[in-house]
């Protein structure tokens, strides 16, 4: 018996803004360990999030270059994780009202279909070592765009032309420098 595989995709990409998604600390990649932090991005009890307006500006310019049809209404969601290096307990997403809807990314002579595009802030860093584990949170609370496609990817070769052309489009316009080593450019997938 032949089969076929379906594969979706869930891609993460940092967005190309100098702070995070809901407070003013760097969003920048490096720095000593949980030296970008505050009372907002590490969740303190009465600390109000507010919206990076830059993010939701590169937001939308990938929606319209791929297409999708950006929502007159989206709104943030909290979806909860418990994991270490996530402070809140929670992550801010958009869940139920995403920034945009639709589009595809072309690939070859395809245009692999999109579901969705949503705003979200990144969870911190956990690193394992031999004889302990450590947590960074620099990174909690910077701006992501999940791109999430339709199940319409057909084999592996595919899903890495997607990806590469993915990387390429960010890269262009501005979105994201799309550096997979730094965690710019993360891909989860659905076979």
């Amino acid at each position: 018996m032949s089969y076929t595989p379906v594969i979706g995709l869930e891609i993460h990409l940092q967005l190309a803004t100098a702070t995070k998604m809901f407070c003013g600390c760097s969003a920048a990649f490096g720095g000593g360990a949980n030296t970008r932090t505050c009372p907002v991005c590490l969740g303190f009890p009465g600390a109000l999030p507010v919206p990076n307006e830059q993010a939701v500006v590169l937001a939308t310019r990938l929606a319209l270059a791929l297409g999708a049809t950006v929502q007159r209404r989206s709104a943030f969601d909290r979806k909860s994780y418990i994991y270490p290096d996530l402070p809140k307990g929670y992550q801010i997403t958009q869940q139920v009202h995403p920034i945009a809807t639709g589009g595809a990314v072309p690939v070859g002579d395809r245009a692999i279909p999109l579901r969705r595009l949503h705003l979200e802030e990144d969870a911190g860093k956990s690193s394992h070592g031999p004889s302990s584990t450590t947590v960074d949170l620099n990174r909690a609370g910077v701006p992501l765009v999940e791109l999430v496609t339709e199940p319409a990817l057909r084999s592996p070769a595919e899903a890495a032309a997607f990806m590469k052309q993915v990387r390429r489009i960010v890269r262009y316009l501005g979105v994201s420098d799309g550096n997979m080593e730094q965690g710019s450019l993360r891909c989860d997938a659905n076979v």
